[in-house]
């Protein structure tokens, strides 16, 4: 019975110690599941069992004691983990996991994008980078079916144009990244130009400039001018051009590539001064500005900057025309010519004037008495004589009438025996003849000047003058 039961106790004991062997199990996890080799790795203890000890063994020739240790790995690749658990009945367990730390990939910098005015355009990867290794490869596209490899290096395009291009970096560990940027190259410079509205070679007042500028390719940057000598200033939208002169406006205009347009002009010319326009007339004149048989009228027009456009005249009420050149005026009486110019800028001169008096008709006289072939007797006419003789007895008065109807008389001269006997210059025209004693034999005639200064004369009258 002693027997029996030592033996039961026996079985009892190993029975109980191998419970406590096959409770103790070996197992962990960490996190991140897919490290990289710059992050850190959390491991953690998933045994079972009454648990004293751990001992890890990382697989990069490190371990650990802790129970839930942090551990990085210095670079990528494959790496066995073990870990060793031992309880308190000094039991032990391990088990073994493959981790696999990956590769950090390099980070590719193309730069900023470009904006060239050369064709040939340096491209600059110094940006790039490899946080856990280094870069082995720059490759560049430069978007024109060409490629080159380098950090740093230049390339020469065919032709201005826009390209796409691609800069791929390889590390160490085989890992890859590109980056891209746009690249304008413009080597042509922006084209202005100018608007004036309305647009013509001369102005009577101030004068609006708009430029407009226009680019290929990178676009307008900013456009330039000054007028005369004045500062350069940006332009900023329409400006005026003012003051009497011919000013010269100079402008360019730079784009976005840094091309500069070569400098342009144009001029402005601004007139704020109407013309002068003075007359002449070649005529024969007699008194009182009367012209005696044509006038040959000249307009000269004059102006100080835009010149004379045109001069317009008109006669009296009649339709203004313009003049072309003088002309020949011969209608009688007194006219007002009117005239005004006008210079190339639109500007009016005031409308002018002068007065033209013509006469080219003779005035008419008639020597009222005596009449040829009467006998007068006390200033009387008696009767006529047989044989058409003139008989004067005793004081007579001679009488002429006269006439000019556009300037009229200025004078009528009683003309005796060749003389002049007596010049009136006031109607009515007469004088009293010279008295003789016994007889004498006298010619008597009249002359008639008018203001212009034609002169008309009668017939000779023949008379014997008795006492």
């Amino acid at each position: 019975m002693k027997r029996a039961a030592v033996g039961l106790l026996a079985v009892v004991l190993i029975a109980f110690i191998n419970a406590q062997a096959i409770s103790l199990h070996a197992d962990f996890y960490w996190s991140p599941e897919t490290p990289t080799d710059l992050e850190e790795v959390q491991f953690y203890d998933n045994s079972t069992g009454d648990i004293i000890a751990w001992i890890w063994y990382f697989g990069d020739g490190k371990s650990s004691t802790e129970q839930n240790p942090i551990h990085r790995y210095e670079d990528n690749g494959t790496y066995t983990v073990r870990l060793v658990v031992i309880d308190k009945f000094g039991n032990t367990d391990y088990v073994e996991k493959q981790i696999t730390i990956l590769n950090v990939p390099p980070v590719a910098d193309a730069g900023k994008d470009i904006i060239s005015n050369n064709l040939t355009v340096e491209f600059n990867g110094n940006g790039s980078y490899d946080l856990d290794g280094y870069i082995v490869n720059y490759t560049w596209d430069f978007g024109d079916g060409k490629d080159g490899q380098g950090k740093i290096v230049s390339h020469e395009y065919d032709e201005e144009g826009i390209y796409i291009v691609n800069l791929t970096v390889y590390d160490n560990d085989g890992a890859s990244d590109y980056d891209n940027i746009e690249v304008l190259v413009d080597v042509t410079p922006p084209v202005t130009n100018y608007t004036l509205e309305p647009e013509k070679e001369w102005y009577n007042g101030n004068v609006t400039v708009s430029l407009q500028a226009t680019d290929n390719l990178a676009g307008v940057n900013y456009t330039m001018y000054k007028i005369d000598d004045n500062e350069w200033q940006k332009y900023e939208g329409n400006f005026t051009v003012s003051g009497e002169g011919v000013h010269t406006v100079y402008y360019y205009s730079v784009d976005n590539a840094g091309n500069v347009e070569e400098e342009k002009n144009f001029t402005v010319g601004i007139d704020l001064t109407p013309p002068e326009t003075n007359y002449s007339i070649n005529a024969t004149y007699g008194q009182n500005n009367w012209i005696k048989d044509y006038a040959i009228i000249s307009l000269q027009a004059t102006d100080n900057l835009a010149g004379v456009n045109y001069t317009m005249y008109k006669i009296d009420d009649g339709d203004w025309q313009e003049y072309e050149g003088a002309f020949n005026f011969s209608v009688n009486g007194e006219h007002v010519i009117h005239y005004y110019s006008v210079d190339n800028a639109g500007n009016v001169e005031e409308e002018k004037n002068f007065t033209v008096k013509i006469d080219t008709n003779k005035p008419t006289v008639t020597l009222t008495a005596p009449e040829e072939g009467y006998i007068y007797i006390a200033n009387r006419r008696i009767m006529p004589t047989l044989f058409g003789n003139t008989f004067i007895i005793g004081k007579f008065v001679a009488t002429a009438t006269a006439e000019d109807a556009t300037s009229g008389i200025h004078y009528v001269e009683f003309i005796l025996n060749d003389e002049i006997l007596w010049r009136d210059y006031v109607a009515p025209y007469e004088i009293e003849l010279p008295r003789e004693f016994l007889l004498s034999f006298n010619k008597i005639k009249v002359v008639a000047v008018d203001k212009a200064g034609h002169s008309e004369e009668t017939d000779v009258v023949s008379y014997v003058k008795i006492l």
